[in-house]
């Protein structure tokens, strides 16, 4: 018989083994994995019937024969305008190539939880603190044509010089 605890083979390379283990302990540790995946099984069969029965048009809506209403709304910009959203921390797209003739405008869109301003490298523009939703206008044609460089910059980093996302207007001919 072989008695519990750590048992020392005898020689220049002895190890330590681990204590035997009984029947019995191996016997429990396999039905609590089968337990635990009957358990994770049966919950995710749950999810899964749940996410079918709840999906789809109200029944006031079947009924009513009408499409079920939305929240988004989503309207193209006005004509010559170009939207650069500032969604976490970046801004999308941040390099523009516009054509002067047809885009002179370019509205900065914060979708963003935090407090942003539009600065132009050169001073041409400074916006008002852009919260969650607002925006920021800035007509470049009454730019000469050139790159113009800006940056998103964080409120509360704006003294102290901290995070600056850098874009970049191009509105130069094409070449």
């Amino acid at each position: 018989m072989v008695t519990p605890g750590p048992h020392r083979l005898n020689g220049p390379n002895s190890a330590t083994l681990p204590p035997a283990l009984s029947l019995r302990s191996m016997l429990a540790n396999r039905t609590i994995f089968k337990s635990t995946l009957f358990v994770g099984g049966v919950f995710i069969a749950l999810i899964v019937i749940g996410s079918l029965i709840s999906s789809g048009p109200s029944d006031a809506t079947i009924e009513a024969e009408r499409q079920p209403t939305t929240t988004t709304t989503t309207e193209p910009p006005p004509e010559g305008v170009f939207v650069v959203h500032i969604d976490n921390g970046v801004l999308r797209p941040s390099n523009l190539e516009i054509d002067i003739a047809v885009i002179q405008i370019i509205e900065w869109i914060n979708n963003d939880d935090r407090v942003f301003f539009i600065e132009a490298a050169d001073g041409a523009f400074v916006s008002p603190p852009l919260s969650m939703g607002d925006s920021f206008r800035f007509d470049y044609s009454t730019l000469p044509t050139a790159l113009h460089r800006y940056k998103a910059v964080l409120e509360t980093d704006s003294i102290f010089g901290g995070v600056r996302i850098p874009g970049l207007v191009d509105t130069r001919p094409a070449q």
